[in-house]
Parts: structure tokens; C-alpha cells; sequence
């Protein structure tokens, strides 16, 4: 009797230790929170150690701005290279170095500036048009793709200032942070299963509130009374900034990639990391230089 009761609970628990350990939803979730758990942390971790960078580089300005758009664009045309060709030429460096000569002469010679990006997209076009295959031609997008950006944010520095510069890029920040944590807070229903299985609706209206909140604080910092119009502003800025988003999703699902590089942990590549900004620099500054008095922060 009294041997059957220890030989009976021995049995048993070897049994629930079987059971526990090859119990495929609690291990599956339990990998799965912890693998977020763990890429939320280098995606943090990241940010900080990153961030710094281009605040202090917008507050000095030149030539450290330019600096820091120069490495990037660097960085911009080996991982774009990479990414569509899978190999590194010099085609790679004519973006870097095109990009580099635009944002330094922007000053000096805006009109060569803004029209060389274009020159020289259509240049590599007819150049790789000729092996008639699609990634080739997709390369040359990436002359205007990574360049008009880069020159836009530092003409907007520029003439400006950099209030109106830093708002911009934390509101594109505050959009892709919101959106990312209210997306996994909270879930639901997809925004475009087909192109970013991950985007959901919930994390879109959460990151649009994180970039009203970011509009909110800024307005405050720089004495602007009119808080409903820069969080408004802030918002639809920060929704169509995850238009570049979802484009450069296309662009890795069309390309069969799951990431732009991996020069950023938690992030990805550079382009990653960029794309929302990428998609609305340009548009900003084009309606500013239209509309001037549409700068509300002057």
C-alpha cells in the first residue's frame, strides 16, 4: 500500500511533465512572447542608442547634417544594391555619390540639385534597360528613391529651420512607434494582409494618436496656441507617412526579402528603418515651398 502511493505519484508526475513539456499551444506562445519580448527590446535599445544622432545633428546643423545624410545615403545605396541586384557594384556608389554632391551644393547650386537626381535616374534606367530584366530597372528607382529625400529634409533644415524639421521626422517616428505598439497591443482585423501581413488597423489610429500627441508637444515647445490644427496636420501626416511604409513592403514581398539589410538590430536595414520618411519628405517640402504660409512653425 504505502509503496503504491509514492510509485503512483512518481508515475503521475512524469506523466504531467510530459504532457506540460510537449504541449504545442503553450510552447508556441510562450517562443512567441518571448521572441517579441526580446525583438521589442532591440527595437528600444536601438532607438536610443540612435536617436541622439540625427537630433544633435539637425541642432548644429551644417555641415553636420549633411554628414550624417551623406553616410546615409551611403548606406542607402549599398543595401538598395543588395537588395535588388543580391551583389554590391559601383552602380551602388553612383547613388551614394550623386546623393552626397546634391546635399552639398544645395546651397550653392539648388537648381543642379534638384534636377541631377532625375538626370541621373533616367541615365541608369536606359543603362540597365538594356539587360531587359525587371530587378535591373527596379534599380534605377532607387537613384530618386534614396536621393530626393535626403535633399529634401536637408532644404528643409535649411530654409525651415529646425523646429519644423524635427517635427517632421518625430512625427513619421511617433506614427512607426505607435503603430507598432498598439498594432501588437491590441491586434484585429489587417490593413493589407496581401502586402504587410502585420499592419493592422488598430496600430494605424494608434500610431495617428502618438503623432497628434508628438504634434501636441511640440506646438507647446515652440508657443503655438492653435493645438487642434498642428495635431490634425500631425496626424494625416503621420497616416500617409505609412503610404511609404506599405511601399517598401511591396517592394521586399516583390523582391522576396524579409528585410531591407540588417545594419539596424530590431529594425532591419537603413531603408526599414526609413521608408515612411522616404515617402513624405519630399511632399512636405514641395507644399511648403508652394504654400509658404502653410509653415506654421515660422
Amino acid at each position: 500500500m504505502f509503496l503504491r502511493i509514492p510509485c503512483g505519484l512518481i508515475f503521475a508526475n512524469a506523466i504531467f511533465r510530459r504532457l506540460w513539456t510537449n504541449t504545442p499551444p503553450v510552447t508556441a506562445v510562450s517562443a512567441k512572447f518571448n521572441k517579441g519580448v526580446s525583438m521589442l527590446k532591440q527595437r528600444v535599445l536601438s532607438a536610443l542608442l540612435l536617436l541622439p544622432l540625427p537630433v544633435l545633428a539637425l541642432y548644429y546643423g551644417t555641415p553636420w547634417f549633411e554628414l550624417l545624410c551623406a553616410a546615409a545615403l551611403t548606406a542607402m545605396g549599398a543595401e538598395w544594391e543588395n537588395l535588388v541586384l543580391k551583389r554590391f557594384t559601383v552602380s551602388g556608389m553612383l547613388i551614394a555619390v550623386t546623393g552626397v554632391a546634391c546635399v552639398f551644393m544645395l546651397d550653392d547650386a539648388p537648381e543642379i540639385a534638384w534636377t541631377l537626381p532625375a538626370v541621373m535616374t533616367v541615365a541608369l534606367y536606359a543603362v540597365v534597360k538594356k539587360q531587359n530584366t525587371e530587378h535591373q530597372k527596379l534599380f534605377a528607382f532607387g537613384m530618386a528613391y534614396s536621393v530626393y529625400p535626403m535633399v529634401s529634409l536637408a532644404y528643409m533644415l535649411s530654409n525651415f529651420g529646425f523646429v519644423c524639421t524635427l517635427w517632421l521626422i518625430g512625427t513619421v517616428w511617433a506614427m512607426d512607434t505607435g503603430a507598432y505598439v498598439f498594432g501588437k497591443t491590441i491586434g484585429g482585423p489587417k490593413m493589407c494582409p496581401k502586402i504587410s501581413p502585420k499592419k493592422t488597423w488598430a496600430g494605424l489610429f494608434g500610431g495617428m494618436l502618438t503623432s497628434a500627441l508628438w504634434g501636441l508637444a511640440c506646438a507647446k515647445c515652440d508657443g503655438l496656441t492653435d493645438f487642434g490644427f498642428v495635431m490634425g496636420v500631425s496626424a494625416v501626416l503621420g497616416a500617409a507617412s505609412q503610404g511609404g511604409d506599405l511601399f517598401e513592403s511591396w517592394i521586399k514581398r516583390y523582391l522576396g526579402v524579409k528585410d531591407s539589410g540588417n545594419l539596424i538590430p530590431g529594425h532591419g536595414g537603413i531603408f526599414d528603418r526609413t521608408d515612411a520618411l522616404l515617402a513624405v519628405a519630399p511632399i512636405v517640402v514641395l507644399i511648403l515651398a508652394l504654400f509658404p504660409t502653410l509653415d506654421f512653425w515660422g
